[in-house]
């Protein structure tokens, strides 16, 4: 059990006494970890947005649920026959939740069908993502899982907002490569990868001066729009977030096989529904697969990068390994499970999705201490503990310059929030922290000054 001891730290209380907190909400708590207690609380119970702090949850919840060796699997296949290099049937790629698969692997896909010596094939190039259901129905109502409840609209062509699907691909995202080229003439802009799957609409010009560039898809269709113009001498990449991922990945494998000399009859078929896809299974024969780096190295993506998709896509594979559906909603009963064994009353919590980028997530700094806690005190410390940044890596790249005390922690920033949790060391004794702010109208660079100072107080106060 965890022991209040509280200590008055004057010159933390102080920095807290300022205008550009004068209207924001804020709370913070820090524990000892070598006597299990509370050293200082400001609001520590009260509930706020976390952001990219839900990160931690996440990552606790893989670590303690997962094997450290979970690998993810996407497979190919293919039905029918092969007679006179002509594959009678379809062929097949199953995505099964991994977050890391690249256009490489599309790529080596296609060459395994060149080795089985196939140059034409009658059938579709099937797409099959069941394994994270697109919608579900209940007896009055139906979730839409491509994307959480809470992301805001105008996220939605944000590299950092991409839809979640069982077969993603480049992290469901084109890149917009801008170049310039002569002043007043229409600048070079192109797709990487090129694909016909997504349509690129330019109006940029060459000019003098900054860049001033619009770059925007319509949330229902791919076709992305660019706008404005680049400066002289200027090279750009954008990544933009495509609809309908797997089939990005359907398209793109296509376009590879007929690069490759196999020419596909068919279409890009999409099925997406479990009993379609179990039928489906009956009838084809794995070919080949590619397989994820292991668990830990995903969760080093999510926690040092940020990644939201990762995120997204490690929640709904917990749901799938612990209640068969890979949903948002079970995959949060499984955050809910690490939090119960921490000590949390998980019904004064409010969770959306994994990555934190829904503005419905609510919790205190006092729940996010009892994980980094529980997490300090079982057999995952060392890995949960590298996994998180420290002072000039990830995150935070540009942060704690001269901070003295060694310390790991996650940020978390969205609109008006700002959020910081992790550990730090003073003379071989070990704290936990959560610092979070919302609802602040000052810029949040003066936020995260306000945090390092409340740090560099505390290590003062504690030393």
């Amino acid at each position: 059990m965890i022991v209040i001891v509280l200590l008055s730290i004057l010159s933390v209380d102080s920095i807290l006494n300022q205008p550009d907190l004068a209207t924001a909400q804020y709370g913070i708590c820090v524990a000892d970890l070598t006597d299990d207690s509370i050293v200082y609380a400001r609001n520590a119970k009260r509930l706020f947005i976390p952001a990219s702090n839900m990160k931690i949850i996440t990552i606790a919840t893989a670590l303690r649920f997962l094997d450290p060796d979970f690998r993810f699997k996407t497979l190919l296949a293919t039905t029918g026959t092969i007679k006179a290099e002509k594959l009678n049937g379809d062929v097949v790629i199953v995505g099964r939740g991994d977050p890391t698969l690249a256009l490489t692997d599309l790529e080596s896909f296609a060459a395994t069908l060149v080795r089985k010596k196939i140059s034409t094939i009658s059938g579709n190039v099937v797409i099959v993502d069941s394994y994270f259901p697109d919608i579900i129905l209940t007896e009055n109502s139906f979730r839409y899982e491509r994307l959480p409840v809470g992301w805001e609209w105008h996220y939605l062509d944000a590299r950092y907002a991409a839809e979640v699907s069982a077969l993603s691909v480049n992290k469901n995202t084109v890149n917009v490569r801008m170049k310039a080229t002569k002043r007043g003439e229409r600048a070079d802009v192109s797709l990487e990868p090129a694909t016909e799957y997504v349509t690129l609409v330019s109006d940029m010009i060459t000019k003098a001066g900054e860049d001033s560039i619009i770059i925007y898809r319509l949330w229902d269709r791919n076709t992305i729009y660019v706008i404005g113009g680049i400066g002289n001498g200027r090279e750009r990449n954008i990544e933009v977030a495509v609809r309908n991922p797997a089939l990005f990945a359907g398209y793109y494998f296509k376009e590879q096989l007929e690069n490759a000399g196999i020419k596909v009859q068919g279409d890009v078929v999409s099925v997406s529904n479990a009993a379609q896809a179990a039928q489906l299974s009956e009838s084809s024969m794995i070919v080949d697969s590619a397989i994820s780096a292991p668990l830990g190295d995903i969760l080093h993506e999510i926690s040092i990068e940020s990644d939201n998709l990762y995120s997204e896509m490690l929640l709904k594979t917990l749901g799938v390994q612990y209640y068969e559906e890979g949903s948002f909603i079970a995959g949060v009963r499984m955050l809910k499970r690490l939090l119960y064994l921490t000590g949390v009353d998980t019904s004064g919590v409010s969770l959306w999705d994994g990555s934190g980028l829904s503005r419905h997530n609510l919790v205190s700094p006092y729940v996010l201490v009892l994980v980094l806690r529980y997490m300090h005190n079982s057999e995952y410390h060392s890995t949960f503990y590298e996994l998180l940044p420290r002072s000039g890596e990830g995150t935070l790249e540009r942060r704690f310059k001269g901070f003295t005390a060694s310390m790991r922690a996650k940020t978390g920033t969205l609109d008006a929030v700002s959020c910081l949790s992790g550990y730090f060391t003073i003379d071989e004794r070990e704290y936990c922290f959560s610092m979070m702010f919302n609802n602040f109208t000052c810029p949040r660079k003066r936020i995260e000054r306000i945090q390092e100072k409340i740090l560099m107080a505390l290590v003062e106060r504690l030393e």
